[in-house]
């Protein structure tokens, strides 16, 4: 093995040293440091260290006069047994095998008796010259060394049967013990009578590499192995051990086994950008590559070409390149071809006496824009080793890509976050995720990990750190910063990546908030409010009214009460966390690409206040559906509720759990059924593993009996399906799943299990039919205008201890069902919605849990029911408003069959108190089906979702959760005239020139309708587009549904639209649109290397599946 720090080296540093007049030991140092080996030169017949250096554990060379001499000098001479040493080698002698079995059962081989040195001790090298004979032709796989046999022990190097003519792949087999594991070469020429150089190196740690005349040919990584095992069998030369023989028919020669990965290559292209994945168009910067000289030689007259899958090339001339050194080169990479997986192939060619050929190979992948949009399904967890999985369920981001906090935090400024194996594993993720269609959201919560510097925690009055529930107070200058500079970290690694393409922002913070009363902290509230924090405050959620003396029977306060002015500060801003959500935000927008996007959650487990996430473009939070799925749209109205007072517009996503917690839906042997309430703080409060059987006798499903200890199962497909359609109706931009240990098999999680084989099923079908086809519209329509609302109150959540904070229990949230049975359809509104916007608009507002109130808040509800407006109260609103309807709160049964009972009870009562002074816009015959209208111009959109359900035998035996859903028939009543399509069939249903549509519809389980219902019918569709183009023009694509007249429709319509090559192939611009008003354009951007001919577009409207063709001749 030769070293660059050999004598060459030595002989250099003496002249350095001479004429430079330098110290011997620093120069020594910096040379040493500097060097690095070089290929070893196996083209001569090795000799010297080269031969005989420790590194050698054995050389045969088959030269006279001892053709059988391990010339390494450490002992393992060979024997013959039906093999014979010859005279034409490639440098001196030679071993000549033949062929075994089939043409004759016989050994042709040399063999080396068993010795513990002959099998390497982790990294090693074996190489050898091998000269085929006419016999190899059309022969079966020839054995070149075997030490391994039939064990799981040694190795085993094998020239497999042909592919085509004279081409072969090297197969090495390696035992380690208990399994054996094969790594494979690229396919090789062998001409019969032509020498080759075949190397084979292993680094002891999964990674081995093949080398083909010094050039590589494959490689492959295998996870989860180490060195290999010493085996009992000798080593043999040219044949299989024993029988069945299979000799190669050939010449060998200089056959090297070596401690270590030795280098063959005598020059390399090293790639030394880390991305092998880009998106079409994208912009980015060349490539580049390292060409180093590792030859003994100084290389002149070099050339590199490069040449991409046969669609262009590029040739560089280099400079001289000495030996040991490096030289830079740039490829510039073509972004804007077609979509697919293209080898770049490097090759570097030195012309002389012994020209040098190299050749290496790249894949480069392009992938399709994101030209349709679609509705995110995002994956609120890792892909686990199961991203193709979640692919093929229809999830399109999952979460990765971490950050080191504590490396930022040290460096009080942005730097890489995280060494540069962990920065180069994360592009590698982004790169697969991105190849896969798939986008990744990292995970970031820097003012979580904060809450370890224990001088930056948060203090009681009497200025010491709360003694459990340690927060970071973000109050602190150095607390903000941190968050930002993690943003920025993130983003200058990360940002430029298309597939980096959202941040969770500080999941699950406030509840974890408390009070803080360092001296900046009550100063900040003084300065906002003119005087100090009030004494009575000591707890985050509030001071109850009946503990403050002279509080006024009324229950009115001020709008300008100390208590609830500092409140509703504190959590406002006081607190810090949405700054420090912000200054997150900040940092990461700053460095990364335009269509970056953030989120925040759990974004209202917080009180009922305007600001929740900051400057986040996204609120989201997530929901268990037990024990009523309905009650997920309730947490959703919440969210469009804050981000309503947003300074910019916030979107809304909405995330159901996969998981359900054991102990609220069926708990184990003698546990009390826990239940989510307002300070519900979503832990489980059992250890995990401590489930026993039941040996009572009663019924148990089956996890119940196989997974006894599970503390979170699965949630019900049933459950899952009403959840979905219950979101799904409202304007949400996106949507999410958090569970993967429960959703899928054999995912190792430490509490999650796989407990309902149908959910994953069900989850794919909806996302298919639903999400894919639909999605885009129904990101495009808002809400109709509501003339419902229902007030959850700052003011009593502070002073009553009210609010749901996100949970959708409490009386609130039974009241909100209630409001859902009797086909109301309430917006959530806060206080400040009330003082900011009044109530002009609303016909019933529904006030659940509205003890105390301030003034301003009271005058604006008197002065609404002096209107005509219908008040809905209970028996403990304020006293200063007397409700127009009671309905009186009740604490909500345990048995779920009893509660929905009771509510759907109060909603009969409800809907006879309303029906003579209000009229819905949609109705329907059966509190079991739940409507909601959104609306486009004219156009009104119709969801309408079946919460009728029974008892399973999944959970249903406990009766705390009805888990099986029911069909149902219903009659739906629209206050329109119009043309109903059914957007999910595709198909028109009714047409009703009457001003009230009655629609009579079956529900199967759970499940959901999406109608359409226009003023004019859909009558066709229409395509504008050139006739002719060339590779590399943008085709513009207009689309247009229309009606009769030929005018395109008020409404956001769905459409599917493909771009078919004449190879029937889908080009990019091909996917699911909604077409605005009607109206679609698409820009086709065709790429140069496109295939010529014509070109179909079809467009086909999804609302009554009418289609239209176009054509294109792409000329070349």
């Amino acid at each position: 093995m030769t070293f660059l720090d050999g004598s060459r080296v030595w002989q250099a540093l003496i002249v350095s040293m001479l004429i430079l007049g330098g110290d011997t030991a620093s120069v020594a140092a910096e040379a040493a440091e500097d060097a690095f080996p070089l290929a070893e030169p196996f083209r001569s017949e090795y000799s010297g260290t080269d031969a005989t250096g420790d590194h050698v554990l054995a050389l045969w060379q088959f030269s006279q006069p001892d053709p059988a001499a391990d010339l390494s000098g450490n002992g393992h001479a060979l024997t013959l047994r039906g093999a014979q040493f010859v005279d034409q080698g490639r440098f001196g002698g030679a071993l000549q095998s033949y062929r075994g079995w089939p043409v004759e059962d016989e050994p042709h081989q040399a063999r080396a008796r068993n010795h513990p040195d002959l099998t390497p001790r982790g990294a090693f090298t074996i190489e050898l010259w091998i000269q085929p004979d006419e016999e190899l032709r059309e022969y079966q796989d020839a054995f070149l060394i075997d030490k391994k046999y039939v064990s799981d022990d040694d190795y085993q190097l094998i020239l497999q049967q042909e592919t085509a003519s004279d081409m072969r792949r090297l197969r090495m087999s390696l035992g380690f013990g208990n399994e054996s594991a094969v790594w494979q070469s690229d396919s090789l020429h062998l001409t019969p009578g032509t020498w080759r150089h075949i190397a084979f190196t292993y680094d002891g740690a999964g990674l081995g590499e093949f080398f083909v005349d010094g050039s590589p040919a494959g490689s492959e990584r295998k996870i989860g192995y180490g060195r290999i095992s010493p085996g009992r069998h000798d080593l043999v030369l040219g044949d299989r051990v024993g029988s069945y023989y299979r000799g190669f028919p050939g010449r060998i020669d200089q056959v090297r086994i070596a401690q270590g990965v030795l280098r063959f290559t005598p020059i390399t292209f090293e790639i030394t950008a880390a991305r092998r994945v880009f998106q079409r168009m994208e912009s980015i910067e060349p490539l580049q590559f390292t060409v180093t000289n590792f030859s003994s030689q100084t290389l002149r007259d070099a050339r590199a070409s490069f040449v991409l899958s046969g669609v262009g090339g590029q040739t560089i001339e280099l400079p001289e390149l000495a030996s040991g050194s490096r030289q830079e080169l740039e490829y510039r990479l073509d972004t804007s071809l077609r979509p697919g997986r293209y080898e770049l192939v490097v090759a570097l060619d030195v012309p002389g006496d012994e020209p040098i050929s190299v050749t290496q190979s790249f894949e480069m992948v392009l992938v399709p824009r994101q030209i349709a949009p679609r509705m995110p399904v995002v994956m609120w967890g890792g892909a686990g080793g199961r991203r193709d999985e979640l692919r093929q369920i229809g999830f399109t981001h999952t979460i990765g890509v971490g950050c080191d906090f504590g490396a930022v935090w040290e460096a009080q400024k942005p730097v890489p976050p995280g060494d540069d194996a962990r920065i180069a594993a994360n592009i590698r993720e982004l790169d697969d995720a991105l190849a896969a269609g798939m986008r990744i959201v990292t995970s970031l919560s820097p003012g979580s990990w904060a809450r370890g510097q224990q001088d930056y925690r948060r203090v009681r009055r009497d200025g010491q750190p709360y003694p459990s529930r340690h927060d970071v107070c973000a109050r602190w200058e150095r607390i903000q910063q941190f968050c930002e500079d993690v943003g920025h970290s993130m983003g200058q690694a990360y940002g430029a990546h298309p597939a980096f393409e959202s941040a969770l922002i500080h999941t699950e913070v406030r509840g974890e908030s408390n009070l803080c009363f360092h001296e900046h902290d009550q100063q900040a509230f003084e300065d906002f409010a003119g005087f100090p924090i009030p004494t009575e405050v000591v707890n985050m959620r509030g001071v109850r009214y009946d503990q403050l003396p002279d509080f006024p029977d009324d229950r009115v306060i001020p709008d300008d009460h100390p208590i609830y002015v500092y409140y509703k500060w504190f959590w406002k801003q006081g607190d810090g966390w949405n700054h420090l959500h912000s200054r997150l935000d900040k940092g990461l927008k700053t460095d990364s690409h335009p269509g970056f996007w953030t989120f925040h959650d759990p974004a209202v487990r917080v009180a009922s206040v305007w600001g929740s996430g900051g400057d986040v473009d996204v609120l989201s939070q997530w929901t268990y559906s037990y024990p009523d799925p309905l009650r997920i749209g309730l947490a959703t109205e919440e969210l469009f509720q804050m981000a309503s007072a947003a300074a910019e517009d916030q979107r809304v996503m909405k995330m159901t759990q996969i998981i359900w917690y054991r102990s609220q839906t069926a708990p184990e042997p003698g546990e009390k059924a826990g239940e989510q309430t307002a300070d519900f703080d979503d832990q489980d409060v059992r250890p995990q593993g401590t489930g026993t059987i039941d040996a009572s006798g009663r019924y148990r499903a089956w996890w119940e009996r196989e997974v006894p200890g599970a503390r979170f199962i699965t949630i019900a497909p049933m459950h899952l399906r009403e959840a979905f359609w219950t979101k799904m109706s409202r304007p949400i931009q996106g949507i999410m799943y958090h569970g993967i240990g429960s959703l899928l098999p054999d995912v190792t999680h430490g509490s999650y299990r796989y407990t309902h084989p149908e959910t994953q099923h069900e989850l794919k079908r909806l996302i298919r039919a639903v999400v894919r086809p639909l999605g885009p519209t129904l990101m495009e329509i808002p809400n109709a205008d509501k003339d419902v609302a229902m007030l959850e109150s700052f003011a009593s959540e502070m002073f009553a201890g009210r609010g749901t904070y996100g949970w959708n229990g409490s009386w609130a949230g039974d009241m909100w069902l209630i409001c859902q049975y009797a086909a109301l359809q309430p917006e959530v509104i806060f206080e400040e919605t009330i003082v900011q916007r009044g109530l002009d608009g609303y016909r019933v507002l529904v006030m659940p849990d509205c003890d105390v109130l301030p003034a301003s808040v009271v005058q604006a509800v008197l002065d609404f029911q002096q209107r005509g407006g219908i008040v809905v109260g209970d028996q403990r609103l304020c006293p200063a408003i007397q409700p127009d309807v009671l309905i009186e709160a009740h604490a909500r049964p345990k048995q779920a069959e009893e509660a929905r009972q009771t509510n759907i009870d109060k909603a009969i009562s409800l809907r006879q108190a309303l029906d003579a002074r209000y009229s819905r816009m949609v109705d329907t015959s059966t509190p079991d089906v739940i409507p909601y209208l959104r609306r486009w111009g004219s156009t009104d959109y119709l969801f309408a979702v079946n919460d009728r359900r029974e008892h399973g035998d999944y959970v249903g035996h406990h009766g705390l959760v009805m888990e099986d859903g029911l069909p149902t028939d219903a009659v739906i009543t629209v206050r329109r005239g119009g043309h109903v399509y059914d957007l999910v069939a595709g198909r028109k249903i009714a047409a009703v020139d009457e001003q009230t549509i009655q629609l009579d519809l079956h529900f199967g389980p759970c499940d959901g309708h999406l109608l359409m219902i226009t003023d004019r019918a859909i009558d066709g569709v229409r395509i504008q587009t050139p006739e002719h183009a060339q590779p590399g023009d943008a085709i513009q694509i207009q689309v247009a549904v229309v009606d009769s007249s030929g005018a395109p429709l008020d409404a956001v319509i769905p459409v599917r639209v493909d771009l078919i090559d004449p190879h029937g192939r889908l080009a990019e611009s091909s996917g699911f649109y909604a077409a605005k008003d009607g109206r679609l354009e698409i820009q086709a951007d065709l790429a140069s290397n496109e295939t010529p001919g014509l070109w179909r577009i079809i467009a086909r409207e999804l609302a009554a599946g009418h289609e239209k063709n176009a054509y294109v001749q792409v000329r070349p």
